[in-house]
């Protein structure tokens, strides 16, 4: 007999492997959970393992936020249909952000060909130590904002000066977009200051996972975030914005006990002729407080 006849072997290389991996029988419930699925999403297997798929927070579907597609969704038409899925789904980790990741789901049968489950794999389309390798390089030139943890406005305000230069010379459009967590101050009331911390924290995670790499988001002003969109047109921008905002409607904040629903507004706007940081950031903020007075959760593009 072999030594690969043992199954036992399988399992402790699929409980290895740093590209997530789970298993989930036809009522959903979630049996196999290994060390890199636990990475990727901050769950540890005793927290899973047992519980139906939906009633996780990994894949829970928000009905009024548009998320282009969901892991939960591409488990149920592998169920339901017996197909093969490779799909760009949006996981929530235990933080509260969303992470972009990429997870084929594959069905499993029986010797008689029906269905008894699904193993899904995933991984992050970027990695945590692409991100913590960036995140370290602005720490040690002392770009980042100790307070949220994103880069500082010293650093955003470079990035701006230079678009703005190179607009001038090369006609390349690009766009910006001002941000602020809806109901701060009302949210530090319930929770707490430190709470509010951790919630700009998650939003800009989150956020950032979802940019291009020569796109920029950090601090702008005390609860405002700024993102630069490079070659991003008018046109575009609008799009841009309410897929972010709904990135930001898909997290939540765990607190206490509480699970904090979160939502940002947005104003944005795109860059013109003869445009100076001040003129540009001043419609950009212009067009915030006007989804801010609207009631939040909206976007507004400066006309």
């Amino acid at each position: 007999m072999s030594a690969f006849d043992n199954p036992e072997i399988y399992r402790t290389v699929l409980e290895n492997l740093s590209t997530g991996v789970y298993l989930v029988d036809v009522e959903r419930k979630i049996v196999f959970w290994n060390e890199g699925a636990e990475r990727i999403t901050g769950y540890l297997r005793q927290e899973v393992v047992g519980r139906v798929f939906r009633e996780n927070l990994l894949a829970e579907k928000e009905a009024e936020q548009p998320i282009a597609s969901d892991a939960a969704n591409a488990l149920e038409t592998v169920l339901r249909e017996g197909k093969s899925v490779v799909a760009e789904v949006s996981l929530r980790h235990k933080a509260g952000h969303r992470i972009p990741v990429r997870m084929q789901a594959v069905p499993i049968r029986n010797s008689h060909g029906s269905i008894v489950g699904a193993v899904e794999s995933f991984a992050a389309t970027i990695t945590a130590t692409e991100g913590d390798r960036r995140q370290q390089k602005l720490q040690d030139y002392g770009l980042i904002d100790q307070t949220t943890g994103a880069p500082s406005s010293a650093y955003m305000e470079s990035h701006l000066r230079e678009g703005l230069l190179t607009f001038a010379e090369l006609p390349i459009p690009f766009s910006i977009l001002c941000l602020e967590v809806d109901g701060l101050d009302k949210l530090r009331a319930s929770y707490g200051p430190a709470a509010i911390v951790t919630m700009q924290r998650v939003v800009t995670d989150s956020l950032e996972n979802t940019l291009r790499p020569t796109d920029f988001l950090g601090r702008w002003a005390q609860n405002q975030f700024l993102t630069i969109l490079t070659d991003c047109s008018a046109q575009e921008l609008c799009a841009v914005a309410e897929r972010m905002r709904a990135i930001v409607g898909s997290s939540k904040l765990k607190w206490w006990g509480d699970d904090i629903a979160l939502t940002a507004s947005f104003g944005g706007t795109t860059v013109r002729p003869g445009d100076t940081m001040v003129t540009i950031i001043k419609r950009a903020e212009a067009a915030l407080s006007e989804s801010l007075a609207s009631g939040g959760n909206c976007t507004t593009i400066a006309p």
